[in-house]
C-alpha cells in the first residue's frame, strides 16, 4: 500500500467522476490494470472500507486516476465518502495488478469493446498508445445508453483507430449504430482476422454473455480477454 493525495476531481459524464491523485512515489503499473482503495469512514455499510477500481489514467500521465459512476440516489457509504473527498485528502492504494493489458506482440489486431463504465481501462490503453506513438491495429467498439454517455471522444480522435458506437437511446443528431451490444454487433464492427484479440470490459453479466456468444460464434476462448465490473447493469 502507498499513500495517494487527491489533486482534483473531474466530471467526465453524467454522474461519472474521475479522481486524480498524486502518489507519494511513482506507481509502477501497466495500462489496463486495477488497484484497491482503502477509505476509512464512519457508519460504513456492509460493502466496507475497500473497493476495487480500474486505473483510468495511463503510466504516461503524472497523476493517477480512477473513474467511477455515482449512484443516482444515495449509493454506498464508500461512494458517498469518495464523492465528498477534498483536494489534499490522503487515501491508501494497493499496488496495481491484473492481466487486462495489451499484448507484447504489437502486430496482433486488437478489438477493444467498452460497455458503459467498462471504458475506463480502455481509456488507459488508448492514452498509452497515443502518448507513446505506438502503432497498432485497433478497432474500438463503445456502447452506452445514450450518446451523451459516450465518453472520451476527443481521445479516440487522437489515435488512428477504427471506431464504432452503439447506443440504446439515440438522439436526433446521433449517427452511429442503435441497439444492444451483442456478439454479432462486435463481429460486424471489427474487421475479421483470425489473430484478433477481443478485450471485453463492462458490467459483469454483459461481459459473461458476450464471452459465451463470441465463443459460440467460433472465436477461440484464449482470444477473449475480459474485465468486468460488479454492481453495474
Amino acid at each position: 500500500m502507498q499513500h495517494w493525495t487527491l489533486d482534483h476531481t473531474e466530471q467526465v459524464g453524467a454522474r461519472m467522476l474521475t479522481f486524480w491523485f498524486k502518489p507519494e512515489r511513482p506507481v509502477d503499473y501497466v495500462a489496463g490494470q486495477f488497484t484497491e482503495l482503502f477509505l476509512p469512514h464512519d457508519a460504513a455499510d456492509t460493502r466496507g472500507l475497500r473497493r476495487w477500481f480500474t486505473i483510468s489514467s495511463s503510466p504516461t500521465e503524472s497523476l493517477v486516476s480512477i473513474t467511477t459512476k455515482m449512484a443516482a440516489h444515495e449509493g454506498s457509504s464508500f461512494k458517498r465518502q469518495l464523492a465528498n473527498l477534498q483536494p489534499g485528502t490522503v487515501i491508501q492504494a494497493a499496488d496495481p495488478m491484473g492481466d487486462f493489458v495489451l499484448p507484447k506482440d504489437k502486430t496482433i489486431p486488437l478489438v477493444l469493446v467498452a460497455a458503459g463504465i467498462g471504458v475506463t481501462p480502455i481509456r488507459s490503453m488508448v492514452t498509452w498508445l497515443a502518448d507513446t506513438h505506438e502503432e497498432r491495429h485497433v478497432s474500438l467498439i463503445q456502447a452506452a445508453g445514450s450518446p451523451d454517455s459516450l465518453l472520451y471522444q476527443e481521445l479516440w480522435a487522437r489515435y488512428p483507430l477504427s471506431y464504432t458506437s452503439i447506443v440504446k437511446r439515440p438522439s436526433a443528431e446521433y449517427q452511429g449504430a442503435v441497439g444492444p451490444l451483442t456478439a454479432d454487433a462486435i463481429l460486424q464492427a471489427a474487421p475479421p482476422d483470425a489473430r484478433n484479440l477481443y478485450y471485453l470490459s463492462g458490467p459483469e453479466l454483459l461481459v459473461e454473455q458476450l464471452t459465451k456468444d463470441l465463443i459460440a460464434a467460433g472465436i477461440p476462448d484464449y482470444r477473449v480477454i475480459t474485465d468486468y465490473f460488479h454492481g453495474y447493469r
